[in-house]
């Protein structure tokens, strides 16, 4: 049995499990499109930060750089409401916020 169990092990592939990069639709606009949209929905500034993001490189063999680039980033939030919106920025020669999540049901902590 023990002998059954080496040869299965050995001709048998590994599978390898990891994360993979996938893409989702992002809206991205001026200060003058997407502010407009927070102010409607009563949204405040509520966590800005410095995000590390996977960026695209033509010359590298994946597509992907290996330096992430350094983004801006905000969560606004109506805590009323429970809505919010996650927002990246992108400068020169961009200048444009990008909508990278929104929702609803909106809940901070263990509460």
């Amino acid at each position: 049995m023990r002998m059954l169990a080496t040869i299965l092990f050995v001709l048998l592939p590994t599978i390898g499990f990891g994360g993979e990069y996938q893409e989702k639709p992002v809206m991205c606009g001026p200060e003058e499109e997407i502010f407009p949209i927070l102010r409607d929905k009563e949204e405040t500034l509520l966590v800005a930060g410095k995000q590390l993001t996977k960026v695209r490189d033509p010359d590298e063999s994946d597509g992907l750089s290996q330096t992430p680039a350094v983004l801006p980033f905000a969560l606004y939030v109506n805590l009323d409401n429970k809505t919010y919106t996650v927002l990246e920025y992108h400068n020169a020669p961009y200048n444009v916020y990008c909508v990278i999540s929104y929702g609803v049901e909106l809940k901070l902590g263990d509460f």
